[in-house]
């Protein structure tokens, strides 16, 4: 297997911290006065978020983006 860093496989890294540069870039619509349901990532805002912290995103990272993207989607609305 690949060496770990922080629990986190090496060859993921870069996913990563390509989400954590842009999580707060969500899409949420609102359910009521005190819910959300959260879409996922606004992808023009995702793009312009990368793009300035000078990060490359080739198709894999970007597809391992998408998988983060998906698990903090169904984590988030777990209670929706």
């Amino acid at each position: 297997p690949p060496p770990e860093v922080d629990g986190i496989w090496e060859e993921h890294l870069p996913a990563l911290i390509a989400f954590l540069q842009v999580s707060g870039q969500w899409r949420c619509s609102p359910l009521g006065q005190t819910r959300t349901r959260w879409l996922g990532l606004d992808y023009a805002a995702v793009r312009d978020g990368l793009d300035l912290a000078e990060i490359s995103v080739t198709p894999m990272v970007w597809e391992e983006l998408r998988l983060i993207e998906a698990g903090a989607v169904s984590e988030l609305n777990k209670d929706v």
